[in-house]
């Protein structure tokens, strides 16, 4: 084995992988129910496979071994099962390498007597006045592709590709989305060749998601993890036939998402500050500063002290992508004034150690293995084990309760989906820098709640 990653807790190495020199060689051994396989062939039953993957490149060598690796898995199952209906290219490749062939040989050297005597063991001998003897499919395969017709492309082709091309996730999260949707797909289909794909299968993935109690929003989310994949294998395999994940019926997905956020009432955010306040420790001060500021957990979790601006004529927060956090989308870089609950808490914050405003939270990983979903998890179930949150309401439901706000003191939509850092609406809007930090306060300051004990809310400061 070769070592190809090595950080921390974490170590990727590529089986049988080997290195002379400078060039990579695969190695492995031939299970004892298998060498008949090469031996029948007219070769000696090695124990082991040696050969020269012919490069110096190591992820090179690694994706070459892998292929060869799949192959020969694939050629050992089926002749362990004995399957005569199943096709798989895999295994057809498999068996012509174990020969020394390669696709289209027979085309190449029509006068070889290597590739007679192969036909003739594949098949059977038979003489020229008598019907040829019925081979399974996946023998006829394997005779297509040595005469030289196309190696059909398979699921994991496309996947492949896709990433070949730079379109596969972007982050550890990502990534493990989109492994759990693609490994729905095989247990449905199998790695079947692409063209054989159907709409039967499409609709299945979207059955056994359903009955496996799976909402119709994250069904939604699962096609759009497999599709994209699927339509770049029949894009640059060139092949005409339609994507049969596109445009799928989701059941019952009218109905809305199973989990309907709500939003809060005016009492219970009163109570949900004053909590904080009590308590006044970073949890709370994070929860505090979600409620009067409508970011989202990720946008807070991870913000740097340098970005949280208490001396500026409106004290404030800038959101922007750092090497610890990326941000949803373009419009969610922005800068949010800090009033209420959301000033005293940052303000409180700021005397922590470190770079983070809130470091036992924070975690200082690279952007893309960032996740909030543990953070999330821990808030969610202090609001709830304290009942200070009903059920559907969430820390999210900050987001949309300050929104209802907002709307409730005239704020202009524009300005809200700028605090909010949504996507506003018309190409006008971006352009110029937008809305002022002083006229965001000032509809802000209109949202302030007075914690118990304190005066009415057009006398909490912004200062």
């Amino acid at each position: 084995m070769i070592l190809i990653f090595d950080a921390g807790a974490f170590r990727v190495m590529c089986k049988h992988l080997q290195q002379k020199g400078n060039t990579f060689y695969y190695r492995r051994r031939i299970p004892e129910d298998v060498r008949s396989i090469y031996k029948d062939l007219g070769r000696r039953a090695e124990e082991q496979m040696f050969f020269s993957l012919k490069t110096t490149d190591k992820m090179e060598a690694c994706r070459l071994a892998d292929a060869h690796t799949r192959r020969l898995d694939a050629l050992w199952k089926s002749h362990r099962e004995g399957n005569k209906t199943a096709v798989d290219p895999h295994v057809a490749l498999a068996t012509l390498a174990a020969a020394g062939m390669s696709p289209g040989d027979a085309i190449k050297y029509r006068d070889n007597p290597a590739i007679s005597t192969f036909v003739d063991r594949l098949i059977g001998q038979h003489e020229p006045h008598e019907p040829p003897p019925e081979i399974t499919p996946q023998d006829q395969l394997t005779l297509d592709i040595l005469y030289g017709a196309p190696v059909p492309k398979l699921l994991s082709d496309a996947r492949e590709k896709h990433f070949e091309l730079g379109k596969g996730p972007k982050n550890t999260v990502a990534d493990k989305q989109f492994e759990r949707a693609w490994g729905h797909l095989l247990e449905i289909a199998g790695d079947i060749p692409l063209d054989h794909l159907s709409r039967d299968h499409a609709n299945a993935f979207v059955r056994k998601l359903v009955q496996r109690g799976v909402g119709p929003e994250t069904v939604k989310r699962y096609l759009a993890q497999v599709r994209p994949v699927i339509q770049t294998g029949l894009l640059e395999f060139e092949m005409t036939k339609a994507n049969p994940f596109e445009k799928l019926t989701i059941p019952n997905r009218d109905e809305g998402p199973r989990k309907p956020r709500d939003t809060f009432e005016v009492g219970e955010l009163i109570a949900i500050q004053a909590a904080c306040h009590e308590k006044d420790d970073e949890r709370r001060w994070l929860i505090a500063m979600l409620s009067d500021t409508m970011t989202r957990l990720a946008e807070l979790q991870q913000i740097m002290k340098e970005d949280v601006r208490l001396n500026d004529p409106v004290p404030h927060i800038r959101l922007r992508v750092t090497d610890v956090r990326n941000l949803k989308t373009g419009l969610s870089a922005r800068s949010v004034p800090l009033v209420g609950a959301a000033l005293w808490a940052a303000q409180r914050a700021m005397t922590t150690e470190g770079k983070f405003l809130f470091p036992s939270i924070a975690k200082d990983v690279p952007k893309d293995e960032f996740h909030s979903g543990a953070a999330s998890a821990a808030l969610n179930k202090w609001l709830k084990e304290n009942k200070l949150a009903r059920q559907g309401q969430t820390l999210h439901s900050f987001r949309h309760t300050m929104r209802d706000r907002l709307r409730n003191v005239e704020a202009p939509p524009d300005l809200i989906d700028r605090i909010g850092g949504w996507v506003t609406k018309g190409v006008g809007e971006t352009y110029g820098k937008g809305h002022s930090l002083e006229l965001m306060q000032r509809y802000m300051l209109k949202t302030v709640l007075p914690l118990p004990g304190e005066g009415p809310a057009e006398h909490v400061s912004a200062a």
